[in-house]
């Protein structure tokens, strides 16, 4: 069953469209994340979801009810906000009931539900604390639990974690993954600029740029078939090569030069495209590995060597001085100004034509 669909959905203030053709279905249970760069519009999208912006055209269904003119509290939405937003006078116990207090829920009901957010959320033994006495991450589960005790059919999360220090970060993204099994048949949708959130908790991710939807998919899809230059270059840590290259299109093949130089056979037909056009190869760093001078696709010379721990990134720079990054086991040998031949699987390698949209595989 669909939960949310979007239909042809436009959003602007005056003159200014800042959300544009968005047309998407989130289906009952599923964990949606919309990612993209600031100002692309996923949090403006969330809060039309939610009732808090107006929607200029298109239309909203929530259960497969037009939803445009429904007043968010009668969408059966909760919101969790960047912002905790807690009462600092009132204890946890009383954060969390305070909405159900307010729509005259009984007694008993009220402690029901907040015991059990409590138990999930591992808030039990700080429901007499008020939230000055609690940590950042501890706020945060609160303000998730103020969600949960509505028992709403939809949570929608904006920018959850974005306040918190590393450490609180990892630690209460995995409560909300386990948040996600326990609530297996409410429908989440979630607002994030970090793509390892949405990697690592999504059933399908939005990238949104622009106020459009460049792609929609799980993430390994994104990962592995981007759409175009721009989903490339958003998904992945760190960001894919992008490599000037000359692409030629002839009897359904594209052969691809670079400075002149013929590449191996990649794969790629021409989508219907004929003719010579500037296009742009697309290789991630962790697809790179070494390579003898005669097998090399690429050669370059090491800038800049970042020791992480469990890898190894060698900034490079390569002949034609197109800067391009590597990343190698932690147990590579590397050295500034240390020239090194690179080769890649042709099956990870990835084409973009002068539009930088992805050119199909065979």
């Amino acid at each position: 069953m669909t939960a949310i669909s979007l239909r042809d959905v436009r959003k602007s203030y005056g003159g200014l469209e800042v959300i544009s053709d968005v047309d998407l279905d989130i289906e009952t249970g599923e964990f949606v994340v919309f990612v993209g760069p600031s100002g692309c519009g996923k949090s403006t999208l969330l809060r039309m979801i939610a009732g808090l912006e107006g929607i200029n055209a298109g239309e909203l269904l929530i259960d497969g009810k037009f939803a445009n003119d429904v007043p968010p509290a009668r969408r059966g939405i909760a919101m969790v906000f960047q912002s905790y937003a807690l009462y600092p006078h009132m204890n946890v116990f009383e954060n969390l009931a305070f909405s159900l207090k307010i729509a005259h829920v009984g007694k008993p009901e009220i402690e029901r539900r907040v015991q059990a957010a409590a138990d999930m959320l591992q808030l039990t033994p700080y429901l007499k604390r008020r939230p000055r006495q609690l940590s950042g991450g501890q706020r945060q589960r609160v303000a998730i639990g103020r969600a949960i005790v509505r028992e709403a059919k939809v949570f929608l999360f904006d920018e959850p974690l974005s306040n918190l220090d590393a450490a609180l970060r990892v630690a209460t993204r995995i409560e909300i993954a386990r948040l996600k099994e326990r609530l297996a048949d409410t429908t989440m949708v979630y607002v994030t600029h970090d793509q390892v959130e949405a990697m690592t908790l999504a059933d399908r991710i939005v990238v949104l740029n622009a106020g459009r939807i460049e792609q929609v998919g799980r993430p390994v899809d994104l990962y592995d078939n981007p759409r175009n230059l721009f989903v490339a270059g958003f998904i992945g840590s760190p960001a894919m090569n992008f490599l000037p290259a000359t692409l030629t299109f002839e009897n359904g093949s594209t052969r691809i030069e670079r400075n002149g130089k013929p590449l191996v056979t990649t794969g790629f037909t021409s989508g219907g495209r004929a003719g010579v056009q500037n296009g742009t190869l697309g290789v991630r760093p962790e697809h790179l590995d070494l390579a003898s001078p005669e097998a090399a696709l690429f050669s370059g010379t090491v800038d800049l060597v970042e020791h992480l721990g469990e890898v190894t990134i060698a900034y490079m720079r390569l002949d034609d001085g197109t800067p391009m990054l590597a990343k190698f086991d932690r147990t590579r040998e590397l050295e500034k100004g240390e020239i090194l031949h690179l080769k890649a699987e042709p099956s990870d390698l990835h084409c973009f034509d002068a539009d930088g949209m992805a050119l199909p595989r065979r």
